[in-house]
């Protein structure tokens, strides 16, 4: 079983009930591990107001944490974009992280703001 792991927008539109994002999450939910980062959630606890409705949410799926790991891969993933002159949002270069360390895919709205950085596997 492969692991989806949810950005910000996608985690927020399902949350918000767009037709296409929880048709398509229904569709992995039956076959893989839907995730969040840990990162994702507290972007998530800021922005939503009905708080309780994100609890709910990651309590029914893993939360994958920003740790030792994540944290090398992200100086990794870093320094390489500097290196070539790439600058995407050091958010995004965190969550990139985590699912690397996690070995997830990433199901992005945005994937302008993953752009450049190599090894991310996206849904």
């Amino acid at each position: 079983m492969e692991r989806i792991c949810l950005d910000f927008e996608t985690t927020l539109d399902f949350l918000r009930g767009d037709h296409a994002t929880v048709e398509k999450l229904t569709y992995y939910a039956n076959r893989e591990e839907i995730c969040i980062s840990s990162i994702t959630l507290f972007n998530l606890l800021e922005a939503v107001s009905k708080r309780d409705v994100v609890i709910s949410f990651a309590n029914n799926v893993k939360v994958l944490q920003f740790d030792r790991k994540a944290a090398v891969i992200a100086s990794n993933i870093s320094a390489e974009l500097k290196e070539r002159s790439a600058d995407p949002p050091i958010e995004s270069i965190i969550i990139a992280a985590v699912c690397m360390a996690n070995d997830a895919y990433l199901f992005t709205k945005k994937p302008a703001n993953f752009a450049g950085i190599r090894g991310l596997k996206k849904v």
